[in-house]
């Protein structure tokens, strides 16, 4: 029998943490998570928590119902709080109705068999203070909701603990090269480390670590807000996720959720390179940029006129690290096959997280992914990138 590989994963982050607790899950015990700084320390622990399977294609959507799946087994196996919401993508056209509906399809083939297709008055029953009269209807997932990111991922990275898998927190990647058998030998700041295969989960950190490995990583980290809108009135009904976004539209949409009866998270959302890039270890965490918060507010109050006079406070900012082409990379280079990419998950990758994590770890024991059907189309290698690029 062959012996399992060794790991090392760069990031502990959400899907760094994810792929290796599936290593583990798929039986290879020497497994080593790299972390520069401490568990969530960047974009996941700035994450706005949203977790859903709405989307439009069959490989997102695969990705986020396995992901689903695992955050409930968190919330049944660890006591992870999910706040399920629901999660509703709204139509300004017939068209996006048609798209909807085979996305409804997929989710049914997949598993979820409460997502559903609404016309205007089903948008309007869900969201009683929303303006409907220029959307057609929407995309709801009724068990879709939301979790605390820094709480999840502190703890998947206790279950690693538990399982003996090294969290190594305080240390960087900073030096790599290849072993005479094939393996890599890295140098980090605490230290030589030598491993089968690396996953690059660096995140924002994607580019310079696939520098190190010899493995290009195409990543714009971009900068994206978000705020809290303090409501006047308590709500009398739990405000669901709504997304006014398309993904590949090609323009940022207005997104808010509930948080409590009296405050909702609100923000601007897209999935293309819109941003200028900026760099990882220097960018302004605070939210200090009225005119988003004015951006925000207008489109809020446009949507939800009865929020109107909701203050906005609590702003803060964190890193999208997102691909030229807008989808995560997510599995082992051609050239060099025991480096793999997991990374590029832009504004979703938070959600993302078990799927990418899950097929990650399918390449390196199986040499192959088995759960997320087309997910090969998504390679570090793909032409789309270098097109993009």
């Amino acid at each position: 029998m062959t012996e399992p590989p060794s790991v090392v994963v760069v990031g502990a982050g959400a899907i760094g943490l994810c792929t290796a607790f599936e290593l583990h899950e798929l039986g290879v015990r020497d497994v080593t998570v790299l972390e520069k700084r401490h568990v969530a320390s960047a974009s996941s622990g700035l994450a706005v928590g949203i977790i859903e399977t709405q989307y439009l294609d069959p490989v997102p959507i695969g990705i986020r119902v396995y992901s689903m799946g695992f955050f409930g087994r968190l919330q049944r196996e660890a006591g992870l709080p999910i706040t399920r919401n629901g999660y509703l993508r709204l139509a300004h056209r017939e068209e996006e109705l048609e798209v909807y509906a085979r996305s409804v399809a997929i989710q049914r083939e997949l598993g979820v068999a409460d997502a559903v297709v609404l016309d205007r008055a089903g948008v309007q029953e869900r969201a009683p203070d929303m303006r409907c009269d220029d959307i057609v209807g929407g995309l709801f997932g009724p068990s879709d909701g939301f979790v605390d990111p820094t709480l999840t991922c502190t703890t998947i990275a206790g279950l690693l603990r538990e399982r003996g898998i090294t969290v190594a927190q305080q240390t960087a990647l900073v030096g790599a090269s290849r072993a005479p058998d094939g393996g890599h030998v890295l140098q980090t700041t605490a230290g030589e480390l030598r491993c089968d295969h690396v996953v690059n989960a660096a995140g924002a950190w994607a580019t310079p670590v696939g520098e190190l490995l010899g493995a290009p990583a195409t990543v714009l980290p971009q900068r994206h807000q978000a705020l809290f809108a303090r409501l006047s009135e308590p709500l009398p009904y739990v405000m669901p996720s709504v997304m006014d976004y398309v993904p590949g539209s090609g323009r940022m949409g207005l997104y808010f959720r509930h948080d409590t009866s009296t405050s909702l998270v609100a923000g601007l959302h897209t999935e293309d390179a819109l941003h200028d890039i900026v760099d990882p270890d220097r960018y302004r965490r605070g939210g200090d940029d009225l005119s988003y918060m004015s951006a925000v507010g207008e489109q809020l109050a446009e949507r939800v006129p009865a929020f109107a006079d909701a203050g906005l406070d609590g702003v803060w900012s964190g890193i999208y690290p997102i691909s030229p082409d807008g989808e995560p990379s997510i599995g082992p280079y051609r050239d060099a096959p025991t480096v793999h990419a997991a990374f590029g998950g832009g504004g979703s990758g938070f959600q993302s997280a078990p799927g990418i994590g899950r097929s990650v770890a399918e390449w390196i024991v199986h040499g192959e992914p088995r759960t997320v059907p087309g997910i090969t189309e998504l390679g570090p290698d793909r032409a789309s990138l270098a097109a993009a690029g």
